[in-house]
């Protein structure tokens, strides 16, 4: 049997830039799995965001949601396992009433996205992810996790202040709060458990820094050519842009000549 499991992050790396599966890397993904390799996503996104692209590649075993903060089963159409931010009320409520133009604050609970207010930043991220946001004047409470957007990684650095060593870069002015111990690397280990895919030897792919738990707890991480310079570091190889077929690149080179 082939034992192989690919996990792969989305933005930057899976979907291109108008954040779709090219042809190229879904047919490879395809061809994978009809070799019986195991293909799945990790990913910031939380379930309606993520649910389109699960649905395209047919996945059947466990992804990885919001950073490690859920996973969810897309064959049992169920949450398998959920974190909540704890102990964090002060300074969420201090970013909940922060007015800026320049930052937006986003709360995820579920599969509901809570903002304050709305701004630019806001309708562009709800035009990225295809997802709509509920405003919430009254600061909310048991999180999954907490986004900041800035302008520039400057106002986001800036907004969220001490926070900065608890929070993950997830995209170039992403930064985001996450409950204790919480990754993707976390959840990669919990997943494998769960499928189970104890024995798979494990192939990730990522671009930022909120990657790097991911990579480092595979048994083989690549970083793709758009990545962060410290992913870039951590990974074992590097493999093309994601714009130009990464996803394809690996499997064709690397994963289907394992399985021949």
């Amino acid at each position: 049997m082939y034992k192989q499991l690919l996990v792969s992050d989305l933005d930057g790396t899976l979907l291109d830039e108008k954040q779709q599966i090219s042809s190229e890397n879904k047919a490879a993904i395809q061809a994978f799995q009809a070799c019986g390799g195991q293909f799945t996503i990790a990913t910031g996104r939380m379930l309606s965001a993520a649910l389109p692209y699960m649905e395209e590649l047919n996945i059947q075993i466990p992804v990885i949601l919001g950073n490690g903060t859920q996973i969810y089963c897309p064959k049992e159409r169920r949450i398998l396992r959920s974190f909540l931010l704890e102990n964090r009320e002060s300074e969420i409520d201090r970013l909940w009433k922060l007015q800026s133009k320049r930052v937006a604050v986003l709360a995820y609970i579920d599969d509901r996205i809570l903002i304050p207010r709305r701004n630019t930043l806001i309708s562009s991220y709800e035009s990225k992810e295809n997802v709509q946001c509920e405003v919430s004047r009254t600061t909310p409470s048991r999180l999954n996790k907490l986004l900041v957007i800035g302008s520039t990684i400057t106002d986001a650095i800036q907004a969220v202040g001490e926070l900065l060593t608890e929070c993950v870069q997830s995209d170039t002015t992403y930064l985001e709060l996450l409950p204790s111990g919480v990754s993707k690397g976390r959840a990669l280990r919990n997943l494998k458990q769960l499928a189970p895919l104890a024995d798979y030897r494990v192939t990730a792919i990522g671009d930022q820094l909120n990657d790097c738990s991911l990579l480092t707890n595979a048994d083989y991480g690549i970083a793709v050519e758009n990545a962060h310079p410290v992913l870039k570091e951590i990974a074992v190889s590097m493999t093309k842009h994601h714009c130009d077929h990464a996803i394809a690149a690996v499997i064709n080179e690397c994963l289907l000549v394992q399985a021949r």
